[in-house]
């Protein structure tokens, strides 16, 4: 995780870039590994996500964006701006919630291990639990990746829209490059 360093006087502060910033070089920083995507699916038994969940964002945000009031140009900007912000906001949000569930787990899954070699009497309640919340992560972490593409797509509208880019691609813009 970067952060920015602020002096103050003798103390060095640190402010973690997530905190403060809804873009996409904060969302790179804390969302999950896409590659955990389809062995999280497996697992655990749960859907897999589309691959082309960029691209269906993308096109839905364009769609959007076509709709909005575009006569006062510095309003329209602030919408476009706001609506990728608020894209961001929602999947940084679910990757930390992924994070802490994923933490959770693994916290529950070392007390269940720690009780099996102890051969403990709850040991299988504790396993039965870890289970549980390794579930739980599991789904967390594939909402998360789910917002985050969601986010990438709505994000890549927006700033085609920005730049001035008014026609759509026949493909969307994660599968031109």
């Amino acid at each position: 995780m970067s952060a920015q360093m602020i002096n103050t006087d003798y103390n060095i502060v640190e402010f973690p870039r997530e905190s403060g910033c809804l873009d996409l070089d904060a969302l790179t920083e804390i969302e999950p590994d896409v590659l955990l995507a389809d062995s999280l699916s497996e697992q655990f038994g749960l859907e897999t996500l589309p691959f082309d969940l960029i691209d269906r964002a993308e096109r839905e945000a364009r769609i959007r964006i076509a709709e909005l009031d575009q006569t006062d140009p510095p309003s329209f900007h602030a919408q476009l701006r706001a609506m990728s912000e608020q894209a961001f906001a929602t999947a940084i949000a679910a990757c930390r919630r992924a994070r802490l569930a994923d933490n959770r787990a693994a916290r529950l899954r070392a007390n269940a291990t720690t009780a099996a070699a102890k051969q403990s009497p709850n040991q299988y309640a504790l396993d039965s639990i870890a289970t549980q919340a390794e579930t739980h992560a599991a789904i967390a972490t594939l909402d998360a990746l789910a917002e985050s593409h969601r986010a990438r797509g709505i994000d890549a509208a927006v700033s085609l829209k920005l730049i001035g880019v008014d026609h759509s691609f026949i493909f969307g813009l994660v599968e031109i490059f």
